[in-house]
């Protein structure tokens, strides 16, 4: 009867070690966490501002206020800037949305090699950018310079908080080789290059959905870009993804698009797709309205360009 006992204890203890071993019990499983939930490695860090570069023309001029002279000279130093790490700010692009991509599906190793290729283009960017910098002390005061580098801690505390709306879906990774569900937390999106929302937020993100406020054709300073529809909807389009630009998404993850027309006619729809070539130019289209109105919130204001976007949706 002891002998017997003796066995079964032996036995039901064998079998309960090598379930919590298979299983990541909480003794020496996988991880220790408890019924398998490896414990959370620590998100890459991730490029911040650099990606997004310094104020465009209009909102250095507006936020430092440039004379005429200074903002010939900003205008063309920028201009030289921009058009020299296009390529290096594409490739950031392309990285950021493959890394998206495999994060959405699970793939944490693919992922990584994509942050570590965001990594490496973020240091060149910095470099450049460290150099563009530089050459503004030639036309800029000091006030200016400190107004400057102010604007650009503000733009860098952005681009940070956008960098932690990531790591949660690098947290969030895991269960037995899946992805657990993100985190709904709300995120504030906001950017120089659009101008303050009349009410309400420009943007917010909810874990990976990004919901838009009308945009208007309005430059960063609030003045309608052009007259004319086509003009007006090329500018709206741009502080669309300006924004989502913000929220580490970009034109093809927008899923739902609603844009208000005013007396819209036949030809309507496509003007708008030559004026956001990139909004429809995925294998997959947003699903699209046009709403006819009869006026809009802003004298002159023809054209109005609502979306929501699913942060790396968009494949490539």
């Amino acid at each position: 009867m002891k002998t017997t006992l003796i066995v079964s204890l032996v036995c039901a203890a064998f079998f309960t070690q090598s379930a919590a071993a298979q299983y990541g019990g909480r003794r020496g499983g996988m991880g220790g966490g408890g019924y398998g939930r490896p414990e959370s490695e620590p998100p890459p860090p991730l490029p911040g501002a650099v990606l997004d570069g310094p104020p465009d023309s209009a909102t250095a001029r507006s936020a430092l206020a440039l004379t005429d002279s200074q903002a010939v000279r900003y205008a063309a130093a920028y201009g030289a800037f921009m058009a020299q790490t296009k390529p290096s700010r594409d490739s950031a692009q392309a990285a950021t949305d493959r890394m998206n991509d495999r994060l959405a599906t699970g793939d944490r190793a693919a992922a990584l090699f994509y942050a570590q290729r965001l990594q490496e283009i973020g240091r060149s960017l910095k470099d450049r950018q460290d150099k563009f910098d530089d050459g503004l002390k030639a036309f800029l005061s000091k006030d200016q310079q400190k107004t400057y580098r102010r604007w650009e801690d503000d733009a860098e505390r952005v681009a940070q908080e956008r960098n932690k709306e990531a790591g949660l879906r690098w947290e969030d990774m895991g269960t037995f080789g899946g992805v657990r569900a993100a985190e709904e937390r709300r995120t504030l999106v906001e950017s120089g290059e659009v101008p303050e929302a009349a009410l309400g937020a420009q943007a917010v993100r909810v874990g990976r959905t990004i919901y838009l406020s009308a945009q208007l054709g309005l430059d960063s300073a609030g003045a309608l870009a052009a007259p004319d529809l086509a003009g007006q909807a090329r500018q709206a389009f741009h502080n669309v993804a300006a924004l989502l630009g913000r929220a580490a998404s970009a034109p093809n993850d927008v899923v739902r698009m609603t844009i208000y027309v005013v007396n819209p006619d036949s030809g309507t729809a496509a003007l708008l797709r030559s004026a956001g070539p990139d909004f429809f130019a995925g294998r997959i289209e947003p699903a699209t309205a046009i709403v006819g109105v009869q006026s809009l919130p802003h004298p002159g204001a023809l054209v109005a360009v609502e979306v929501t976007a699913v942060s790396g949706s968009g494949g490539y």
